[in-house]
């Protein structure tokens, strides 16, 4: 697998944003986000720091192509197209696999998502400590678990919220490993 330095895994996020605007406003997100997955991690034994490090920077760069708005769950699945695109394989499964708290088969088929009828759920500790950081950014600030709560709530229901506070207890349990 290729390997990149955080000066290139931000260099491909300047190729695919097409705008200096949104490269800004991704940019800071993406780092809000590193920050977060960074310090969970550093509470983890056994989690790979490279991916956390390029992966947390790297897991939006669809969002360059599928804007906030219906094709927002998109992004991912276009992120990772665009990673494996780039000889970056090893990481693609962070992007894919990062919204929300996975999207299930069930709830492609529910919501009339346009993605494929597959699961997109984290599975690596990797997969799972950017997912849960990613949901504690609000644009580039950090907001509380219960604010994550919250938005899950309004947005998608108490089931979604439920699956948010699995994944809470599961990264919670990887810390005290």
């Amino acid at each position: 697998m290729r390997k990149i330095t955080e000066e290139d895994a931000i260099g491909l996020l300047r190729k695919y944003s097409g705008s200096d605007k949104l490269f800004e406003k991704v940019l800071n997100h993406v780092k809000a986000v590193q920050r977060v997955a960074l310090r969970i991690a550093s509470k983890c034994k056994n989690v790979d720091m490279y991916k956390i490090r390029i992966g947390s920077l790297l897991h939006d760069i669809g969002r360059f192509s599928c804007p906030p708005s219906k094709d927002k769950v998109r992004h991912g699945l276009v992120g990772a197209e665009i990673l494996k695109k780039e000889g970056l394989d090893d990481i693609a499964n962070i992007a894919e696999r990062h919204v929300g708290v996975g999207i299930r088969k069930e709830d492609i088929s529910k919501q009339g998502l346009d993605l494929p009828n597959r699961d997109f759920v984290p599975e690596t500790k990797e997969e799972k400590i950017i997912t849960h950081a990613d949901n504690l950014i609000f644009d580039d600030k950090e907001g509380s678990f219960e604010d994550v709560i919250t938005r899950f709530r309004n947005e998608l229901g108490e089931s979604f919220v439920e699956r948010v506070k699995s994944l809470k207890k599961e990264i919670d349990e990887m810390e005290r490993e």
